[in-house]
């Protein structure tokens, strides 16, 4: 009987391992952010990443880059640009970084030289973000279903938490308590859901939707607010007070990039 025992215990790890094995490896995300002052500041990033840093990425094997300008550019103080990175394993930070390591910063190579004629600097800083896909989305949505015109919106939601277990309770609200199920069923069309693992703000929490244009982003969140899952899992006691900070960025996506 207990070597029967021991023959059932040993199958399941074995089962377990292979399904460990055969899961699909979560992604990470790198999010570089330009932060800038001017338009003039703005069009100059525009130029050097689509002219120099895209080029770059696609030629080291970095097939699906995004890169997202806020709708309140016009009229904000801090003018952003977002590049968002998938990366398959953390190895290839250092595919990316290595390149740049052995540029001659005397020279005159592209991925470099961004500084204007005029002397002027050409962003006030760079935000990196590392963050890791959720299990439950372990890669990002490749097969977007928008029609693909200049009306395209993509939310960007930030959820900072005071300590990890509240982040961690955050993250499981999305896993287990269903929060990405509703977004699936309402077609949110979400690009990625991730973690972030190294930053300036967290703990925190980052993810991103899009919608064919306004009007339908505004009829997909009142759809989202009315259905069931999400009246349930609103007030449940172990969701309260775990978020300290909520940031949402509406943003189009760069014609030059690959979304």
């Amino acid at each position: 009987m207990k070597k029967w025992y021991f023959l059932c215990v040993l199958l399941l790890g074995v089962l377990q391992t292979q399904a460990n094995n055969n899961a699909v490896p979560r992604e990470f995300y790198l999010i570089k952010i330009f932060h800038c002052s001017s338009q003039k500041q703005l069009d100059h990033i525009d130029q050097y990443l689509q002219s120099a840093y895209l080029p770059f990425l696609h030629k080291s094997g970095f097939k699906k880059i995004g890169v997202f300008s806020p709708l309140d550019n016009d009229t904000s103080a801090d003018k952003r640009i977002y590049v968002w990175i998938p990366l398959k394993t953390l190895n290839q930070l250092e595919q990316l970084d290595q390149p740049f390591e052995n540029l001659d910063p005397f020279g005159n190579d592209p991925l470099l030289r961004l500084d204007n004629k005029d002397s002027s600097l050409p962003y006030n800083r760079i935000e990196v973000l590392l963050t890791k896909a959720f299990k439950l989305q372990p890669q990002f949505n490749a097969n977007s279903n928008l029609i693909k015109t200049n009306t395209r919106i993509y939310e960007y939601r930030s959820y900072e938490s005071p300590t990890e277990e509240m982040h961690l309770r955050k993250i499981h609200m999305f896993n287990e308590g269903q929060e990405i199920t509703l977004f699936k069923k309402l077609n949110f069309n979400a690009i990625f859901y991730s973690k972030v693992i190294a930053g300036g703000r967290t703990p925190n929490l980052i993810y991103m939707t899009s919608f064919n244009n306004m009007a339908e982003r505004d009829a997909h969140w009142k759809a989202f607010f009315d259905d069931a899952i999400w009246k349930k899992i609103a007030p449940d006691k172990k969701y309260q007070k775990i978020v300290n900070k909520g940031e949402t960025v509406l943003m189009t996506a760069k014609n030059y990039a690959d979304f």
